[in-house]
């Protein structure tokens, strides 16, 4: 139909945000995250965003954001094996709550 607006595009991380939640989700679900964000259609703006939030010195935390993992002082993750030792410490910290050992 000429002129019909097309149908809102569907984003990954707002179906599900408990997979780009680093203190969430799991080391599997953050790479498919970040895998997701590079696929993203929306991944430009997202990257705008993110340096605005960088610049201002509001960065996110515990989150993966444009396809960048950030810690929960807001650095930025820079390795698969880097995030992958960030989850196993969020997961033993996630055991200890639990009153499971970690």
């Amino acid at each position: 139909m000429k002129g019909a607006i097309p149908p809102a595009t569907v984003l990954a991380c707002a179906v599900d945000p408990q997979s780009w939640d680093l203190d969430e989700g799991s080391y599997r679900a953050g790479l498919d995250a970040r895998a997701e964000c590079f696929r993203c259609s929306r991944l430009a703006d997202c990257r705008e965003e993110l340096s605005e939030m960088v610049d201002a010195g509001t960065p996110p935390r515990s989150m993966m954001w444009a396809g960048v993992a950030f810690s929960h002082r807001g650095r930025p993750i820079a390795s698969d094996e880097a995030l992958r030792s960030y989850y196993r410490r969020v997961d033993g910290h996630r055991g200890s709550r639990r009153g499971t050992a970690a």
